[in-house]
Formats: structure tokens, C-alpha cells, sequence
């Protein structure tokens, strides 16, 4: 029972995982909903975290869409360390995407005080207060979203080359350093004065979103898991002893079965430690 109801539970628990995680990549870009609703911010100017801000028309919905990413992001952060092999390490690029989920459901909990890009007055204060700009909790969570973000896709590119997972591989590579490049890109707009900083930043959104989504189909599309031999040396050798020791046909069932135990007791005997020798 053991044997296979176990793979049989991880296998459900991996695919909810990968469901879950594609649930939260499709609500880390809510932000394209603005197409079809009257939010009066111009996606070209505007920060994406800007659509939460409290008193802005379907606040509430962007900040569901920000706490539901993060959950089903941390839902794909632990499935990913649980179903990759465990002999390539991937528990820090799973961290790092467990950080972006946490720091996903910090943006929805804590939203931007105030829209700068139809606000002058917090225009003109997060131009000049840098300092206080990043006393905010929010401008922290953002920071620590992406820079997750970002890392989750260049550690686990590595851990998906050694497992014979190029092209997933490849495409995490050039997502995480398109992202970076993105984050970069607004970064220096934000210091020139460029006020185009929506169009970059919707860009990386969809990046990671992207990614996320991708994660979560390589973990529905992988083999089911299989419960491994509790010691695989042993049950060789119990193979090979079995072979050596051939039941002939006139025993009977009894001298047949007492054999097999006897070859089962021996493995087992080899196997336990012997009494510590006398001083």
C-alpha cells in the first residue's frame, strides 16, 4: 500500500502545485485588465502598482490579483523544491521564487500610498524624497519581487541544463536576463525624468508572468513519481543471492519459501552492525 499510494498522492500534490502556479503567473499580469476597464491612468506612464492605490477605480481587483499571484507562486516555489532532483540543489532558485511570491502578496497588503503619474504632489515628492520613496513598504516589496524574480530564473536555468531540460533552460537564461535588462531600463528612466516608465515595467511583468507560467507547465508535463527501494544495494542483492541459490523443483512449497526467508535473513544480518570488540 505504501508503495503506491505514496507516488500516487505526490504526483496529485506536484500537478495542484503546477494548476496552482499557473493560476498565480496568469494573475501576476491582472494588470491587463486596465484594457478592458476605465481606470483613468495611461499604461504608458503610470506604474503598474499605481492601479492599487486606494480611492483609484477597481483597486480592490488589482490587489486580489496581487495577493492571488502570490500564493499561487508560493505554491509553485514548493513544488518545484519537491519534485526536482534534489541532487542538483534547486532549493535556491525555489527560495528565490518563494520570495517573489511573498513580496507579490506585501504589494496587495500594502499598496502605494498615492499615483504620481496623475498625482503632482506625490509626483514631486518621490522625485525629490528619495529617502522617503524607499522607507515605504511597498517600494520595498517591489524591489525584493523582481530582484526574486530575477534570480529564481538564472538559478534555476542551471539546475534545468543538468537535468537534460535545455530548452526550458535556455528560455529561463534569457528570461531572467531580459528581465534584468527591463528593470534596468527603468531604473535609468526614473533618474533621467523619463516619464515612459509604465511600458518597461509592464514588459517585465509579463516576463516573469511568462516564466512563472512556463515553470508551472514543465512541472504538470513531468513523469509521475515513482517510490524509491527503501535500499536499492540490498534488493540487487537479493537478486543475485537468488540466482546463485536455485530452489530445486522436488522441494516442496514449505522448503521453497524457508530458502527465500533464509536469503532474506542473511541480507539482513550482513547488514547490522556487529558487537563492539572487547577492550
Amino acid at each position: 500500500m505504501e508503495t503506491t499510494t505514496g507516488p500516487h498522492l505526490r504526483t496529485h500534490a506536484f500537478r495542484r502545485g503546477a494548476v496552482l502556479g499557473m493560476i498565480g503567473a496568469l494573475a501576476c499580469s491582472s494588470f491587463v485588465l486596465e484594457a478592458f476597464l476605465h481606470t483613468g491612468l495611461s499604461p504608458l506612464r503610470s506604474y503598474v502598482s499605481e492601479l492599487s492605490v486606494a480611492g483609484r477605480p477597481y483597486a480592490f481587483l488589482f490587489r486580489a490579483g496581487d495577493v492571488t499571484a502570490g500564493c499561487g507562486l508560493l505554491a509553485l516555489a514548493m513544488a518545484l523544491a519537491r519534485r526536482l532532483p534534489t541532487t542538483h540543489r534547486p532549493a535556491n532558485g525555489c527560495v528565490a521564487l518563494a520570495v517573489t511570491a511573498a513580496a507579490s502578496i506585501g504589494d496587495g497588503l500594502w499598496p502605494m500610498p498615492c499615483a504620481p503619474s496623475v498625482d503632482p504632489v506625490c509626483r514631486a515628492t518621490d522625485s525629490t524624497d528619495l529617502d522617503q520613496q524607499l522607507g515605504q513598504i511597498h517600494t520595498l516589496s517591489s524591489l525584493a519581487e523582481f530582484t526574486g524574480a530575477i534570480l529564481a530564473m538564472l538559478l534555476l536555468s542551471k539546475v534545468l541544463q543538468r537535468t537534460d531540460h535545455r530548452r526550458q533552460a535556455r528560455w529561463s537564461l534569457t528570461a531572467g536576463v531580459a528581465t534584468a535588462a527591463l528593470g534596468a531600463l527603468e531604473i535609468a528612466m526614473v533618474l533621467t525624468g523619463v516619464r515612459w516608465v509604465g511600458l518597461p515595467e509592464r514588459a517585465q511583468v509579463l516576463m516573469v508572468s511568462a516564466w512563472c507560467a512556463a515553470m508551472a507547465r514543465l512541472l504538470m508535463r513531468l513523469p509521475p513519481v515513482s517510490a524509491p527501494p527503501d535500499d536499492p544495494s540490498a534488493v540487487h542483492q537479493a537478486k543475485t543471492l537468488t540466482r546463485l541459490c536455485p530452489i530445486l523443483p522436488s522441494r516442496s512449497r514449505k522448503r521453497h519459501a524457508f530458502v527465500r526467508w533464509s536469503v532474506a535473513h542473511r541480507i539482513c544480518a550482513t547488514d547490522r552492525p556487529g558487537p563492539a570488540p572487547h577492550p
